[in-house]
Formats: C-alpha cells, structure tokens, sequence
C-alpha cells in the first residue's frame, strides 16, 4: 500500500515549539490504521522506523540564516529532497500531508510533480499570529499560506479559530476544509485514504 507523507519542519526529537508534540500525539495512532512516511529536518539524510512509521530526515542545507523567509525556503528544498526520496522508496504515495506555512512549499511542488493530492494542516494562520498583516514579513507568510492552499485539495483546521480565518482571510471553501475535531485517522477517512 502506498503511503500517506507527511512533511513537516518538527517532530520530536527535531522540536522547535508545540506542533512538534501535537503531532507526536497524532501521527502514532494514525499510523496504526494507515501507512505513513514522516519527512522532517534532522542533522543528516536517513531513515529510521520510529512511532511505527518510516521516518526520513532531511539535513539542512542552511543552518543559520539572517532571515527566516530565506531560511524556510531551504528548508523547504531539504524536505522535498527527503519526500522525493520517501516517494520514491515506496513507488508513489496515496495523498501528501504537510504540517504549517512552513513546511507547505515541498508538498505543494511534490504534488504538481506527481498528481499525488495535497492535504495541508493550519494550526495557526499568520493572520492570527500576527494579528493582522502590520508588515511586509506577515504579508509574505499570507503569500506562502495562500499558495499552498490554494494548491491543496483539503485544508484541515486543526482547530475552531483556524477554521474561521481560513474561511475569512484565505477564502477555503467550505468543500475544502476538513476540520480535525477527531483523529487524524478520521480526517483520512475523509479524504479517501487507504489503509
């Protein structure tokens, strides 16, 4: 059975803040009913079987950056080294997930590559961090965010306010949005996945 990828700048032990432990709560489960490749940025390229899934590591091209914009998108090229490589290594995959503006880019060009549908997480959208648009560097993450769900064929909202300000902000249609009141085993259900 093909996978379902899922990519994303943090997994435990690669944390940098909570969606690391939000999705350390759902991806195990979800793994127990679906097959699961889990790409995410480590110290170098490799996989490991950790939480029953295939985990890829992507090593960082850049380590620093002066600034974050030019930061997540070399991240985003090391992840979708290590999601071609998760695609490759099981002859395709069945629906690529990816977790937060950051991590949205490598699935976005995985999916117009390969007609593979993209399903992608908002945890927050920049509009609710920043509490608006007040500078060209949150204008730029909106940019990033509407791109890739304009390019996604589901949006889920991690939670109730998410789901608002997509719905305001970004114009996801109702069709669209998959709000994740459930397990991420659920979601899947919804958008067709197989186990």
């Amino acid at each position: 059975m093909k996978p379902i990828i899922n990519i994303t700048w943090e997994y435990p032990p690669w944390a940098i803040g909570s969606m690391s432990q939000e999705l350390k709560r759902a991806l195990p489960p979800a793994a127990n009913s679906f097959p699961i490749s889990l790409v995410v940025r480590g110290d170098r390229d490799g996989l490991i079987e950790m939480d029953g899934m295939r985990v890829y590591t992507a090593a960082q091209s850049i380590r620093d950056s002066p600034h974050v914009l030019a930061h997540a998108h070399a991240l985003n090229i090391d992840l979708l080294r290590g999601a071609c490589n998760a695609y490759h290594d099981a002859g395709g995959a069945q629906l690529i997930h990816t977790h937060d503006w950051v991590s949205s880019l490598a699935g976005a060009y995985l999916s117009a590559n390969t007609g593979v549908p993209l399903a992608v997480s908002i945890y927050t959208t920049e509009t609710q961090r920043a509490g608006g648009l007040p500078s060209l560097f949150s204008m730029a993450i909106f940019d990033i965010e509407r791109h890739c769900l304009s390019r996604a064929r589901w949006v889920i909202a991690v939670n109730e306010v998410a789901a608002l300000r997509l719905k305001k902000d970004y114009a996801v249609p109702p069709s669209k949005l998959i709000p994740c009141r459930g397990s991420l085993a659920t979601a899947y259900k919804q958008m067709g996945a197989s186990r």
